[in-house]
């Protein structure tokens, strides 16, 4: 059994500017696109072991959360 703790949250203000962003896990790209609302992804709680990742961009910044997944003891 595996057992998630912790949240990726991304606060993203309107503007007029195109917004990327990219989610994935131990480097590998599990979902990415133009930010058009809020975006979420569902992990499978067997296969969902390391480091998973959510990054932001624009063309003026860039922001990126990890947050490392261990299975429960």
């Amino acid at each position: 059994s595996y057992w998630l703790s912790g949240s990726v949250n991304q606060l993203l203000l309107q503007s007029d500017f195109s917004i990327i962003y990219n989610w994935t896990l131990n480097g590998k790209i599990l979902k990415q696109g133009p930010m058009v609302r809020n975006t979420t992804i569902q992990l499978n709680e067997t296969s969902a072991i390391g480091n998973i990742s959510c990054s932001v961009k624009n063309h003026v910044s860039y922001g990126e959360k990890t947050i490392s997944v261990e299975p429960c003891p």
